[in-house]
């Protein structure tokens, strides 16, 4: 087990490291830029954290981690979020531990051990593996709160009643709390996850009866509470969160300015992501239906009511990957079992399948694009990544940032016509001090430094070129820093804070 798990968590430990690139810019600015505002006082403002659209739960978790990672002398920006990166490769670990166990009760060896393979080179989660996301935050809770569940109906069959439970807890009801309490959790920390909780409650409850689903509903209460709690805490009015984003996406359809797609989007994006491999998998999800039907319910519930929505982003299915990828093993393995062979020629076999599918996966992992994650971008020259690769995009402009802010006398940095979404923002640059997003002679007297993008050019002969990364370029000026205008630094609904001037 302990190796499988190593083996889940290198290559998003490679990604965290290697990676100082993003998907999508919510990684930064919806978690990384709030905590770091929170820890030290600055960052940029997203419109959702000026109208209370989004709980402070994950984001003050990350600015206290922040201030402890400072406090033990991490001083840099990319430091920081190597390190936060690290811990959330460990929380994908986290989600698929119990999934493991979970394979292994209902599949056996080979189960677990296809799993843990699966887990370590499907593309699709290694991408977002290790990505600062709500998604990847609130994985482990579900993971968790069903292999708590998994004795009280959340395996199929007759598993229920073979499945070794040792019950380590005060009381026979515990589990059902403590489960309730991890769901609710992982809906705090991404409310799409509420779409589970009714149908979670009613599996219990026709398979165990209502008393064991009403403890399992009172943890999902409790905690939501909490979560309202802390709204009025920081919000000053209870669930205001959930109101507000709620009557965005719902009432408002304020997300599809991002982007709509069709229903069939994350088929396509299943399939464009990991390859024709992956239907491998979906037959042996179909072909598990007996033991992990419970399971197999809640992806497709959760996969169709986000079909039905018209923004559509590939992540936003990561919390139930690993339930997916778990449900494939079992079935697989299943399927394996049954070969018509003699026990070490269908050993040979069923090796032979593993290591292929493995083996395609792990050859996709490298090439996905944009485009494959249905998240098409423009060219370089338009403001877009200088690689069609998921894989480091922009990450050139945060390493500037990070080599930027080592130098003591930087009072402005430019970065004329750059869409600050795309950055690492006051994360990556870690330094209180204005960011001006214009060109022009006013903007320029603002700032000492600038990054120039692929295709420009820097009209003040002052500054000098002193570092390069790919096509991107950190230039230098002596002299000092002026206020910059006003409006300099803000970029449409990105506003600044805590920063002098700005």
């Amino acid at each position: 087990m302990l190796g499988l798990c190593l083996a889940i968590f290198l290559p998003r430990a490679y990604v965290a490291v290697a990676d100082a690139g993003l998907v999508w810019a919510d990684e930064i600015f919806q978690t990384l830029e709030q905590g770091h505002r929170f820890a030290f006082g600055y960052g940029f403002v997203p419109w959702e954290f000026k109208v209370g659209a989004r709980s402070w739960l994950l984001p003050g978790v990350l600015g206290g981690l922040m201030r402890i990672l400072a406090a033990a002398g991490i001083g840099s920006g990319a430091g920081l979020v190597v390190a936060l990166k690290l811990a959330f490769a460990l929380l994908a670990v986290a989600a698929f531990y119990p999934m493991l166990r979970l394979a292994e009760a209902l599949g056996g060896l080979v189960a677990l051990v296809l799993l843990g393979l699966l887990a370590s080179v499907f593309p699709a989660s290694v991408l977002y593996g290790s990505r600062v996301l709500s998604e990847v935050a609130s994985a482990p809770f579900l993971a968790w709160g069903l292999w708590l569940l998994l004795p009280w109906g959340m395996a199929g069959g007759d598993a229920c009643s073979r499945v070794a439970w040792k019950r380590s807890f005060a009381g026979p009801t515990s589990p059902l709390l403590l489960a309730g309490v991890f769901w609710g959790l992982g809906t705090l920390l991404r409310l799409q996850n509420g779409i589970l909780l009714p149908a979670v409650v009613l599996i219990v409850a026709a398979r165990r009866g209502l008393r064991p689903a009403a403890w399992l509903a009172g943890g999902m209460t409790g905690m939501l509470l909490l979560g309202g709690l802390l709204d009025w805490a920081t919000w000053g009015r209870p669930f205001q969160s959930f109101v507000v984003y709620l009557r965005f996406n719902l009432m408002e359809s304020g997300a599809n300015q991002w982007g709509v797609a069709g229903r069939g989007f994350y088929l396509s994006t299943m399939l464009g992501t990991n390859g024709l491999a992956v239907l491998v998998l979906a037959l042996g999800f179909v072909v598990g239906l007996r033991r992990t039907w419970p399971l197999v319910s809640l992806v497709l519930l959760y996969v169709l009511v986000h079909s039905a929505v018209a923004h559509k982003e590939l992540r936003f299915v990561v919390p139930v990957l690993p339930l997916f990828l778990a449900s494939a093993a079992v079935g697989l393995a299943r399927l394996l079992s049954r070969l018509p062979f003699a026990a070490a020629r269908g050993r040979s076999a069923a090796l032979a399948l593993v290591l292929g599918l493995v083996s395609l996966f792990a050859l996709r992992a490298p090439k996905v694009t944009f485009d494959d994650i249905g998240q098409p971008m423009p060219a370089p020259g338009m403001g877009g990544p200088t690689s069609k690769l998921v894989w480091g995009a922009f990450g050139e402009r945060n390493r500037l940032f990070e080599r930027a802010a080592r130098h003591a006398d930087l009072c402005g940095l430019a970065a004329p016509a750059m869409n600050p979404y795309w950055t690492g923002g006051y994360t990556y640059l870690h330094r209180r001090v204005p960011m001006v997003w214009g060109g022009s002679w006013t903007d320029l007297a603002a700032a000492n430094y600038a990054i120039v993008s692929p295709g420009q050019k820097l009209g003040d002969p002052r500054y000098r070129s002193i570092a390069r990364d790919g096509p991107y370029v950190l230039l230098r000026r002596d002299g000092a820093c002026l206020p910059p205008p006003r409006g300099s630094t803000v970029y449409g609904r990105l506003r600044p804070e805590g920063v002098p001037g700005a």
